[in-house]
């Protein structure tokens, strides 16, 4: 593979993690051949324009003077270990007295939102990758998303995506009823301005950064709807099709239809049209605990998950000839928590991850008992019950976070069970009322209750399986075992919530006739959370999940499980 390429991308706007994977020495030890990074675009002066964005004495210079020696850095350590560089952008992002002097030629004047479609827009960037070029010439190439804008970690900079999204709100009960109007459309949901406005970009970008500067540019189709440019063959060909080869423009594309989640598809877009592709492959799943329980992902990533029809894995993904490498977030993705006290998690699975990506003739099984024999130091029986631990925790996570029932009646399209849980947070009734509705009209709930109990019997396995193993010689033993309980509480939590939740869903449609105790469910779920919180105290324990669901920094918090839990607890007080 000529591109095996590792990210630690920290949250937004928080603290950046502490990884041995910002080590370039230890991404070499592992497999790596280029390390990729965040934010050089934010040090460009746009001295060439004649403006001066960070003026002497201004809070903006100190800012610059203080973070572009980091850039400098990380270049320099990345380059003495043999590493590519390669700096991921976001576009658009500009400073934000860059934005203000030619408000009138790059944004619309109602929105204010910068656009594609305006000459001086380009322009800027033209002078943008001009600057990076000249000032970092040890830069081997940029990973551009045109998707998300976030600058949490750049103040003094503005900017927007180029194609703008359709619709403005994106709570999963949207998301999902979207998608459910776009299944039954008869006609392409995309449109054509929307394909000349990428192949306008992508065209302009392969342009400045391949040909005119000789650096390699990695094109990401990163999108949610299934039916967009990341995960719909039609649109991606018909986007594609229209862009000149060149050696070095790569298209990187998630392995997955949607985002790094399970019950969706493997993405169909990967291996086909003209142009060379690399795969983007999660580590550490920002939407399965991050770590903080146990989850084993590389079986199902290079084997195929036990779900996918087809299963469909990295072992023959690889073998297409478009395929030229694989880009790995070891650490990072998505919001908030937990925050793991070891990166053991995802730690194995980039060891594996990268070991087999470098020779994919070795199955994914040899090299995960290489890393259990030569990196934790079990030997004979105990890596077999090692294994056997982490494959009944990839099960164990599938049953426990997924419905299997509704995902597959919306044929893994999208966001699957609604995303209710996601990051450290806890949906509830709200974020789940799609999924209930569904179980209600076709008479599945108890086979939805089966499932999330099938996850605690899964976890209690493992828990059995860690108490056997001789951990004597394994540093991070405690902590394994640590998080096959943290599992176990967590998804118990889960269990009970859902009974509750489908309980009252009951009660709520037949007027209290059906019987079921809720006191003694509320009482089961408050007991779970003691427990779970008495784990927390435990020195190697990550940080808690909580009973309220996703937002943004800053905005308003959204009422979850405890919120819905705690409704039901004033009723049956009454």
């Amino acid at each position: 593979m000529r591109y095996i390429l590792d990210m630690v991308h920290h949250n937004p706007g928080e603290a950046p993690f502490e990884s041995k994977f910002l080590d370039p020495v230890n991404l070499v030890d592992y497999g790596f051949n280029g390390q990729v990074f965040k934010h050089i675009n934010c040090v460009a002066t746009f001295i060439k324009t004649g403006v001066d964005a960070f003026p002497q004495g201004s809070p903006e210079r100190e800012w610059l003077d203080e973070f572009t020696p980091g850039i400098e850095k990380e270049i320099k350590d990345a380059k003495a270990s043999g590493l590519k560089v390669f700096y991921h952008l976001d576009l658009f992002v500009l400073p934000k007295r860059i934005v203000e002097h030619y408000r009138d030629e790059v944004c619309d004047p109602e929105t204010g939102r910068i656009q594609l479609g305006l000459p001086r827009t380009l322009e800027l960037h033209r002078v943008l990758f001009d600057e990076l070029t000249a000032r970092f010439p040890d830069v081997d190439g940029y990973i551009i998303r045109v998707g998300e804008t976030y600058l949490m970690d750049t103040p003094f900079h503005a900017g927007n995506g180029p194609i703008p999204r359709i619709g403005a709100s994106w709570t999963p009960t949207y998301l999902y009823q979207e998608t459910l109007n776009r299944q039954q459309a008869e006609t392409p949901t995309w449109t054509d301005a929307q394909v000349a406005a990428y192949v306008n970009l992508i065209g302009f970008l392969r342009e400045e950064i391949c040909v005119k500067h000789g650096r390699t540019l990695m094109f990401r189709t990163w999108d949610i709807f299934p039916d967009k440019l990341h995960a719909c063959l039609d649109h991606y060909l018909q986007v594609s099709e229209q862009i000149e080869i060149h050696p070095q423009l790569v298209f990187s594309i998630k392995h997955t239809a949607l985002d790094f989640w399970r019950r969706v598809k493997v993405n169909p877009c990967l291996g086909r049209g003209r142009h060379p592709q690399i795969i983007e492959v999660q580590c550490q799943r920002e939407y399965e605990g991050k770590g903080a329980y146990a989850n084993y992902v590389m079986d199902g990533v290079i084997n195929g998950f036990e779900e996918n029809r087809e299963m469909c894995g990295l072992k023959d993904l690889l073998e297409e000839p478009l395929i030229v490498g694989v880009y790995s977030w070891s650490r990072g993705g998505g919001w908030y928590g937990p925050h793991v006290k070891s990166e053991f998690w995802p730690d194995l699975n980039a060891y594996v991850l990268a070991s087999f990506v470098r020779d994919p003739s070795r199955t994914e099984e040899s090299i995960f008992c290489e890393y259990a024999e030569s990196r934790m130091g079990l030997s004979g029986g105990d890596v077999a019950q090692f294994r056997e631990l982490c494959l009944l925790s990839a099960r164990a996570v599938l049953k426990g976070r997924c419905c299997e029932v509704f995902d597959i009646l919306l044929d893994e399209a999208v966001l699957p069970t609604a995303c209710w849980m996601r990051d450290d947070r806890l949906g509830g009734r709200d974020q789940l009322a799609i999924v209930l509705d569904t179980l209600a009209a076709h008479g599945e709930f108890n086979t939805a209750l089966a499932e999330k109990l099938d996850a605690v019997a899964l976890w209690k396995a493992a828990a059995a399986l860690a108490a056997e193993i001789d951990w004597a010689h394994c540093a991070d033993g405690e902590f394994v075992k640590t998080t096959v309980e943290y599992g176990r509480l967590l998804f118990s939590i889960v269990h009970q919530g859902w009974e509750i939740m489908i309980a009252g869903y009951l009660e709520d449609q037949d007027n209290g006739g059906n019987g079921f105790d809720l006191t003694e469910m509320i009482a089961r779920y408050d007991a779970l959370w003691v427990e779970y919180r008495r784990l927390g105290e435990h020195p190697l324990c990550s940080t808690l999940y909580l009973g309220e669901y996703f937002s943004l920094p800053g905005e308003p918090v959204v009422m979850g499980l405890d919120a819905t839990v705690n409704n039901y607890r004033r009723l049956v007080s009454k």
